[in-house]
């Protein structure tokens, strides 16, 4: 049960980065009436991509119970995508649904890879933008993304193994939770501001006045 939660707790914040600050970065970016308006599609997406899309994945990998096939043996050395695949075609063997669930999972797979990759490039350039907005800077940042993509392109191709760099990974998720969550209680009482101001729907604008904080965007904003 331990490891059960545990790989759930990494996977599921890696899935909607919750509580890490990061996902507030393309969500200013929105063209939103209210904050909270933002606020709700962003619980929304924590809820999909959590009790949704991972839910189900564990689901179908339970339901499929291959290690207790024949193939479990070489089920348990396959890659995740394969090895979910694998899963599907436990469940649906020798029909035309199995090609067709194949062929959509692949599809979403390599969607949700794509539409990763692009925020986690925004997330790169928003970030360095706030470090210097000089070109050279800029540049050099758009080249070291591009360096890591082909890394990680070349890697999955060799067949390298990465559990390392994974366990990496959850510690700096785990890691930048740990730093974000004490400035959550001290930005509480402007989201509690802002929550008030969305709920009397008394048709005025949200500004600096209403945050009780300066937000400059918003009072651009309100002088239309």
């Amino acid at each position: 049960f331990g490891i059960a939660l545990m790989q759930g707790v990494k996977r599921g914040l890696m899935s909607n980065e919750a509580g890490q600050g990061t996902i507030t970065m393309p969500a200013a970016a929105s063209n939103a009436n209210h904050p909270c308006d933002q606020g709700c599609v962003q619980a929304v997406g924590v809820f999909l991509d959590t009790i949704v899309i991972c839910t189900l994945t564990g689901f179908v990998v339970i339901m499929g119970r291959v290690w207790l096939t024949d193939n479990g043996a070489a089920w348990f050395e396959l890659d995740k995508l394969p090895k979910y695949l694998a899963s599907v075609a436990e469940l649906t063997p020798g029909t035309s649904f199995n090609g067709m669930v194949t062929f959509l999972v692949s599809l979403c797979f390599g969607l949700f890879a794509f539409t990763c990759l692009l925020g986690f490039l925004s997330f790169s350039e928003i970030c360095a933008n706030n470090i210097s907005r000089g070109k050279t800077f800029i540049s050099v940042i758009r080249i070291i993304d591009i360096a890591v993509i082909c890394f990680g392109i070349l890697t999955s191709i060799v067949g390298l193994d990465l559990s390392a760099l994974w366990d990496l990974s959850d510690f700096a998720n785990i890691l930048i939770a740990y730093c974000n969550i004490p400035l959550l209680y001290l930005g509480f009482r402007y989201v509690k501001k802002a929550q008030e101001h969305f709920e009397k729907e008394d048709g005025t604008p949200f500004t600096s006045a209403v945050a009780g904080t300066n937000v400059a965007v918003w009072d651009e904003k309100a002088k239309g």
